[in-house]
């Protein structure tokens, strides 16, 4: 379609440790990536407050009830599959998410953005897909 800019992925980052966001939201600044950071609450505290007797739960709840309950859920469109791999490459480092000990840091995962409206899209924008009007031709 004419003016339409074609987007690449969704990167959505739930943060468990309210503390690490600094550092995630520098990672995102230093590669020139914009992001947005919302509050939220996983399903297994929601149950826990409701005092709901679920098994899977049961066994977690002196965990998650002596722990902040409470996530930071970041989300960036990146158009970049380069930078995309870059930010997920650093936070994976920052957060030492492969590291056996540091499970539960954090949850990580990419979706396709099919369309994007209300966007400023040159943010992310890259050589291996110009916008139009940046192109060298």
């Amino acid at each position: 379609m004419k003016g339409m800019i074609p987007l690449k992925k969704a990167l959505f980052l739930v943060l468990n440790d309210p503390k690490r966001l600094g550092p995630v939201h520098d990672i995102f600044y230093r590669n020139a990536c914009g992001a947005t950071t919302i509050d939220s609450t996983g399903l297994g505290k929601i149950l826990l407050e409701r005092d709901e007797d679920v098994p899977i739960f049961s066994s977690l709840r002196s965990m998650i009830e002596k722990d902040k309950p409470y996530n930071k859920t970041i989300f960036s469109v990146i158009r970049s599959d380069a930078q995309l791999q870059k930010v997920i490459r650093e936070i994976k480092e920052e957060l030492e998410m492969d590291t056996v000990n540091k499970k539960g840091v954090a949850f990580m995962f990419v979706l396709p953005v099919v369309e994007c409206y209300g966007y400023d899209l040159t943010e992310c924008s890259t050589e291996d897909s110009p916008l139009p009007g940046n192109s060298s031709d």
